[in-house]
């Protein structure tokens, strides 16, 4: 007793000891840190400065707020070298050193964007001084935001009042003011933005102004004015300048001819004063002017001419208006595209005015017809926009209807042509019109009858909107596809909230409940024939389908609709997990049918009054993460009258955007919850914190953290019962109730790392039940381990969690606390946490992989093309998996056989649910060139059984070792070889031997323990690829 009671009392010392240390460091670094400091010039101060600040230092006090942790040191050691190894970094990137520029980004990448000591940041200084191939690495492989801003760590230290022009530039204020026009081209084609101004209100343009290379750039590049003579610089965007200009070009053309020709001033005024309305009037669509002698009737409509005669030759004319209809007249626009002239097409003057569409996001081929006008599609039409907004004179596009040729559109000129010029033709634009009665976008070629239009302004949602939900959403849409270029790259583009009508959004899908009166109304009245009968069939037979999907039809924009059940609840927590299942269920179906955006309304915020800002949060978290799934883009439509819910949405995206620096992320799991957080594990408010013996570090830390207390217990029960798998103590000076300590060891075998997680996750949650406890925080076990797969600890850390909380039913919030520097580390957990619930089961897909051809007749074999990343991905790892053994590969062939692929994956399916896993594997089979096709056509059936073997059962057999299955490939005359590359499924297997005809009951295969499976259902199987060698 008296042994164990010294023993207990050094211990104690030598915490106390520790934490006393700690604290006579922080003392130690804080009377040394301030007489440094002090010692520095302004701006070197300054610097430093303002990196301790994120060490919570008080530099007038001269002292840390708090005792600096131990794994805090660490990090403040690691940033604190990342701020010396600056100086030398950011002076080789004035100096063109990319090594040293390289080998400074690679090793302390979270400051890559950071301005230096002289206030200027290395994208900024590489192209200062011209080094080209240090701003391509910056951009392309260090991933640094091109339009990043100097930062000025002390206004004080100029010697001036004057803003120093330097402060609040970027990267191409700089090239173009030094006149690097290579660094300037470069910038720009990687969106560099040249209206960002300084914090000397100056344009990278301006500053370009005195280099006659960089103005000659400029004045080719951009577009200065249309119709005047004076050549003034333009000094925003379009939309920035917000001011009406005279500045644009009326034409007209015969439908017979190629040749624009020019109205005359008195004619152009004319046309140009017609949209000079205002909104509580009523437009005049229609003009009669006298063009060559004849008397026209004009459409500002169509934009089209008619001659005013009842002669049976009426010409006819189209007119364009070569100008910004934003700044000319402040209303949107739709562009359209015509052939003038295509190599394979003959001339042809047919008189049509039939107009054509170009559907979105299509790459099928369409027929081209000359001298018609084409509707461009959203894309090429947001393009168009952009480029106009931002002054550019040429814009390069690929056309993915035309061979995915790439053309150049010239918006000065307003034509367009191939690089051979092959091809070529016009662009217009013709205005957006809205009926002021019903508040609807028409359709420009359709019949209108005792309809009273108005061109869509940009002001029209303030005057007419507000008592109107159903104004077209083109106002809010085009302003936002700007805002998304102004505000430097800050929004997340992938989703969106705006003010709109859902009825009117472009999105490839829809959503809409059935719950919603309010907007079935509106759909029965604006849909078709199909949607309308979609919606009598509910009314009328109940249906409980948790989603119909109907193609749109009628007025509705939008490929498809989906409409789902939702019930509303009163309990709040219910509402969270049904929006959070009907987000999952849409986006799931939208996947599913390959549409690749999608639109919501806000769900329960209007008769239901449930508290907006929990609808907001929940719809906009559960969309992000199905996003992480499926690469979708969201949009979040509201009313124009409801500006505080889109406050709430629009707030909830912003925190979104920040989640990453945030460190951040969260998942309910049924009743349960799981989140990944930056943070200390030691100050974690939960009921128990979990730490395992892998970590000695991090146990002493928490010992010493949790003092006397926790330290006395743990060596208590250490000494009592060595052997113990978990030991369990008091808090001591820990918010939390209870420390578990663990024993786990993670190990470089993979088969034996995953189920020594399995089993270290069982023990938890048994004892955490045993306490009754409802939350649990972990640190990232196992991570720190260089020679272990932190992707697999990861994957079945999450994986057994979400499973232990479903299979148990359990209301449990699970934390993993990962240190503020381990920033891959949190981003694994974090995409971990957001593709698990689509990966953890296979499902029965009724499609096939993507990487399958169409198939042209009956073929099953498809070669691979050398070209194709898929042939290299195989080809290198069967080259490794030969030793040597190989001297070449003659082709490998894809196997597309889908009856026989579908068997496999209902096998998969029912492998899962009966094991709760996946055990697929990727093996080898090695067969005599006669068998080939026998085996495509028929899968590896019984009848090939004993071919390769007997030794552990008469099935078929399969090897991980490819050198293995190279025996049973026996060359044909040519000395080829064939060997398949299989999928087979494992499930439980057992130690075979030669008498074994079928599986032993409750077995699925049979195996030498090593490298060989055998297999004794024919769709057990799948052969993916054959690999033909010598």
């Amino acid at each position: 007793t008296n042994v164990e009671q010294s023993s207990y009392t050094n211990s104690r010392d030598k915490v106390d000891s520790n934490k006393q240390m700690m604290e006579n460091l922080t003392i130690r670094i804080n009377n040394k840190l301030k007489s440094l400091l002090d010692l520095l010039s302004l701006r070197y101060r300054e610097y430093f400065l303002d990196f301790f600040s994120n060490y919570n230092y008080n530099y007038s006090k001269g002292i840390f707020n708090e005792t600096i942790k131990t794994y805090i040191l660490k990090n403040l050691s690691h940033d604190l070298y990342a701020i010396i190894d600056s100086f030398d970094a950011f002076q080789a990137s004035f100096d063109g050193n990319l090594l040293l520029v390289k080998n400074f980004v690679e090793k302390h990448p979270k400051y890559k964007d950071k301005s230096g000591i002289w206030d200027t940041t290395l994208l900024y200084s590489s192209s200062r001084n011209n080094h080209l191939n240090i701003v391509k690495y910056l951009i392309e492989q260090g991933k640094c935001y091109v339009n990043v801003q100097n930062r000025k760590y002390n206004q004080n230290l100029s010697r001036d009042s004057r803003i120093s022009p330097t402060s609040g530039s970027t990267a191409l204020h700089a090239a173009c003011f030094y006149g690097h026009i290579d660094i300037v081209r470069y910038l720009i084609d990687n969106e560099a933005n040249y209206f960002i101004k300084n914090d000397a209100q100056e344009t990278p343009i301006y500053n370009g102004l005195l280099r006659n290379n960089i103005k000659e750039f400029f004045q080719d590049f951009l577009i200065f004015n249309y119709s005047n003579s004076n050549i003034n610089i333009p000094e925003s965007t379009i939309l920035e300048t917000n001011q009406l200009i005279f500045d644009s070009i009326w034409e007209y053309k015969s439908i017979y001819s190629d040749q624009w020709i020019i109205f005359d001033d008195n004619q152009s005024n004319q046309l140009q004063q017609s949209f000079y309305v205002q909104l509580q009037k009523n437009f005049n669509p229609d003009l009669i002017m006298k063009i060559d002698n004849n008397l026209y009737n004009i459409s500002l409509i169509q934009f089209l001419c008619f001659q005013k005669s009842n002669s049976l030759n009426n010409e006819y004319l189209w007119i364009r208006c070569r100008g910004s209809s934003i700044a000319n007249f402040n209303f949107y626009s739709k562009w359209q595209i015509m052939f003038d002239k295509h190599i394979s097409i003959k001339s042809n003057k047919s008189v049509s005015l039939e107009v054509f569409y170009i559907k979105n996001n299509s790459n099928d081929h369409i027929q081209i017809k000359l001298n018609h006008w084409f509707y461009l599609n959203n894309y090429i039409n947001q393009q168009l926009d952009d480029a106009l907004n931002y002054r550019r004179k040429y814009l390069n596009i690929y056309l993915p209807f035309i061979n995915n040729d790439l053309f150049q559109f010239n918006l000065k000129t307003f034509s367009f042509s191939n690089h051979e010029n092959t091809i070529n033709g016009f662009i217009r634009w013709i205005p957006t019109y809205i009926s002021t009665d019903n508040q609807t976008i028409i359709d420009n070629f359709q019949p209108l009858t005792n309809i009273n239009i108005l061109p869509l302004f940009r002001t029209y949602s303030a005057a007419t909107c507000s008592n109107n939900d159903h104004i077209h959403q083109s106002t809010t849409t085009v302003t936002n596809q700007y805002s998304e270029i102004n505000n430097n790259g800050k929004e997340n583009a992938s989703m969106v909230v705006r003010f709109g009508d859902l009825i009117k959004d472009t999105s490839d899908v829809i959503v809409v409940c059935w719950s919603s009166k309010y907007l079935l109304e509106i759909i029965y009245e604006c849909g078709g024939s199909s949607v309308r009968t979609a919606i009598n069939n509910q009314l009328e037979k109940k249906l409980k389908n948790s989603l119909t999907s109907v193609k749109s039809d009628g007025d509705i924009k939008s490929k498809r609709i989906y409409f789902i059940h939702w019930i509303p609840e009163s309990d709040i927590d219910l509402v969270k997990k049904s929006l959070e299942n009907l987000i999952s269920i849409a986006m799931q179906r939208a996947h599913d049918d390959n549409y690749k955006s999608i639109a919501f309304p806000a769900i329960g915020c209007g008769d239901y009054q449930y508290p907006i800002q929990i609808v907001a949060q929940t719809m906009v978290n559960k969309a992000h993460q199905e996003q992480i799934l499926h690469k979708i883009s969201v949009s979040f439509i509201i009313q124009s009258t409801k500006k505080d819910v889109f406050h709430h949405f629009d707030k909830q995206i912003n925190v979104l955007n920040q989640s990453t620096s945030t460190g951040f992320v969260s998942k309910i799991v049924q009743n349960g919850l799981i989140q990944i957080e930056k943070g200390d594990i030691t100050k974690q408010k939960v009921d128990v914190i979990v730490i395992s013996s892998s970590s000695d570090y991090l146990r002493q830390i928490v010992i010493m953290e949790g003092g006397e207390e926790v330290y006395g217990a743990y060596e208590k029960e250490n000494k009592t019962n060595p052997d113990c798998l978990l030991i369990s103590t008091p808090p001591g000076n820990l918010p939390c109730k209870r420390i578990f300590f663990l024993k786990w060891v993670p190990d470089e075998n993979e088969n034996l790392l995953r189920q020594s997680i399995v089993d270290f996750i069982w023990n938890v949650i048994q004892n955490v039940l045993a306490y009754k406890f409802d939350s649990i925080a972990f640190p990232p076990i196992g991570c720190a381990h260089s020679n272990i797969s932190t992707s697999i600890i990861i994957q079945t850390l999450i994986n057994q969690l979400i499973y232990q909380i479903k299979n148990r039913n359990l209301s449990l919030t699970v934390k993993f606390i990962i240190l503020p520097d381990q920033d891959e580390i949190y981003q694994e957990f974090h995409q971990e946490l957001l593709k698990t619930e689509q990966d953890i089961e296979p499902t029965n897909d009724d499609k096939v992989p993507s990487t399958w051809e169409l198939a042209a007749g009956n073929s099953f074999r498809f070669i691979v093309s050398f070209k194709l990343d898929e042939y290299k991905t195989i080809a290198d790892e069967f080259y490794r998996a030969m030793k040597g053994k190989i001297k070449r590969i003659i082709q490998i062939e894809r196997i597309q056989n889908e009856r026989w692929y579908f068997q496999y994956l209902a096998h998969k399916k029912d492998f899962f649910k009966r094991l709760n896993k996946n055990t697929e594997k990727r093996l080898y089979h090695g067969c005599p060139n006669n068998a080939v096709d026998s085996i495509i056509a028929d899968c590896f059936n019984r009848s090939f059984a004993g071919l390769n073997g007997t030794s552990y059962g008469i099935g078929v057999y399969f090897s991980s070792d490819a050198t293995y299955s190279n025996q049973f490939a026996k060359p044909n005359s040519n000395g080829e070889r064939s060997m398949f590359i299989a999928r087979v499924l494992i499930g439980k297997t057992i130690l075979g031997n030669p008498s074994m005809k079928t599986r032993p009951p409750g077995f699925d295969t049979t195996t030498d323990g090593n490298h060989i499976f055998v297999t004794y259902h024919d769709a057990q199987a799948y052969a993916e690829y054959l690999i033909t060698y010598k």
